[in-house]
């Protein structure tokens, strides 16, 4: 299944400003070496980017079909869905990168999804503002 140049972007520009922001504040708030938490970041990112570019073209294959407008309500639906599919995968990371317990991780994953949720509701506003303006395709 091919991308289009779009999604590359998206996904792309996504991860790296997320990467960026989780790294230091990871490496802040536990006071660990940014090069830990800058890898443990770059392989939720990489996972990551992957996961965006399914969930993104499935979520607008959806949205077309079910005739959905981008509305606040379907980028709360889309931004809790994205998170929630990411779930599965970081707690085992979480627990093994940065040996933790299994409940430390995952409220750890849960604090930082809650981040994250404001930060993907925001990413996609502005991404969709560009977009219009732009348009990408």
């Amino acid at each position: 299944m091919l991308m289009s140049k779009k999604r590359w972007v998206h996904a792309l520009s996504y991860e790296g400003i997320l990467l960026f922001i989780m790294t230091f504040a990871l490496s802040y708030m536990f006071e660990m070496p940014v090069e830990l938490t800058g890898s443990f970041g770059l392989a939720m990112a990489i996972i990551s980017v992957f996961w965006n570019m399914l969930y993104n073209n499935l979520f607008e294959k959806m949205e077309h079909f079910l005739t959905l407008e981008r509305g606040v309500r379907i980028r709360i639906l889309h931004a809790v869905g994205f998170e929630g599919g990411l779930l599965f995968i970081s707690v085992p990371l979480i627990v093994y990168s940065l040996n933790l317990s299994l409940l430390d991780a995952l409220l750890l994953d849960v604090s930082i999804t809650l981040c994250i949720l404001v930060y993907t509701f925001i990413f996609q506003c502005c991404f969709d503002a560009i977009e219009k303006r732009y348009c990408l395709d």
